[in-house]
């Protein structure tokens, strides 16, 4: 799924914007009740749409979206979930790659906490993999790595790197020794760093923008790198070992990284929320956010992933909202105003009542 299908549901606004939302499975035998759980959750959709929009003359064209979308579900290649997104103008199937939860929602915009989620989740960054034999480079959305091949990468460590024993005539510049010759682990360290400083070059070109680099090898190699790299300012963090073979595996180690800087930089903010109770310039619980959000004094919103307003319901394991996810109207005031939105963890908001909005200013 790429970040442009994912914004494109955003500026849609028709009424009605169907989302409905399922969780998936990677195991086969689990993956088989998949299946039954979109066709219930799109039957509950239907049922809304007939008793709240009987008569509309695009009705039978919504409702027509939604079995054709479920028909045609690939739920072979599905990773943790499934989310169809219809409206008079739009039929659209996202695979998520983020843990979600069972709805059916209505309204008057498609409902963002799962695509703002999925959004967070596919971010761009590179990956140096390096071994005594090749450093290999890799383009990373998300989960998925793929390895770049345009004649700068792969490195190999060919012959010219390989070590041969010096004559006594022989000069390898200031790392000679006098008299005698350099030991020949010596001299395979000098040369593989030399190694690593020429993929160190390479990289340049790749290492655009804000992009960020995870480098990857064992600890020798690691610390090689840190010691001649000029974009050491780039590396945001380390995956320990040699996955060549493994590119999945890489993936995933290398999402962990960004993962666990995300938890950290979530509880700095609830820190952050708690000093901004004491200068009165946050709003709590859904009444105070919604009033100051759409008054725009919204500097960064936090609401629990699944945070569910009392006005909506649960039915059936599904949560249920015929007038669009209240929280929705709140996160998009937000970004409208340039603010910042964070989801937390379930639970991790309690003392804020589930939702709280740090303010720009007070002028309560």
């Amino acid at each position: 799924m790429k970040k442009e299908e994912i914004e494109h549901l955003f500026g849609d606004h028709g009424t009605p914007c169907v989302s409905i939302i399922v969780p998936a499975h990677h195991i086969s035998n689990d993956r088989r009740t998949d299946p039954r759980t979109l066709f219930n959750a799109a039957v509950v959709a239907k049922e809304m749409l007939n008793k709240n929009y009987g008569g509309a003359t695009f009705l039978a064209d919504v409702n027509k979206k939604i079995d054709d979308a479920v028909e045609q579900e690939d739920y072979i290649h599905t990773v943790n979930g499934i989310g169809i997104y219809v409206s008079p103008s739009v039929s659209q199937t996202v695979q998520f790659s983020i843990p979600v939860k069972e709805k059916v929602i209505i309204g008057h915009s498609f409902d963002s906490r799962d695509l703002l989620c999925e959004l967070d989740s596919l971010h761009e960054y590179l990956v140096l993999a390096m071994s005594r034999k090749y450093i290999r480079l890799y383009k990373g959305t998300g989960a998925h790595l793929e390895e770049i091949k345009d004649g700068a990468f792969p490195f190999i460590y060919e012959e010219t790197f390989e070590y041969s024993r010096p004559s006594l005539a022989s000069s390898f510049g200031e790392n000679t020794l006098k008299g005698g010759e350099i030991d020949k682990s010596e001299l395979i360290e000098i040369r593989m760093q030399e190694f690593i400083r020429h993929a160190d070059a390479a990289c340049a070109k790749y290492l655009t923008g804000s992009l960020p680099l995870i480098i990857s090898g064992d600890a020798k190699a690691l610390s090689d790198y840190m010691e001649v790299t000029k974009h050491s300012g780039k590396v945001t963090g380390k995956v320990p070992g040699s996955y060549f073979d493994a590119g999945k595996q890489l993936a995933q180690l290398a999402c962990q990284v960004f993962e666990d800087k995300k938890q950290e930089n979530k509880k700095q903010l609830i820190a952050r929320a708690r000093e901004f109770v004491g200068k009165r310039l946050i709003a709590e619980g859904m009444e105070e956010v919604q009033r100051a959000a759409l008054d725009g004094l919204g500097l960064n919103l936090l609401v629990e992933k699944d945070f569910v307003h009392t006005a909506q319901a649960l039915k059936g394991g599904f949560e249920i909202s015929d007038n669009g996810n209240a929280a929705d109207l709140i996160i998009r005031s937000v970004m409208a105003k340039q603010g910042e939105v964070t989801f937390m963890e379930p639970g991790s908001l309690k003392e804020f009542n589930g939702i709280a909005l740090m303010l720009r200013y007070n002028d309560r």
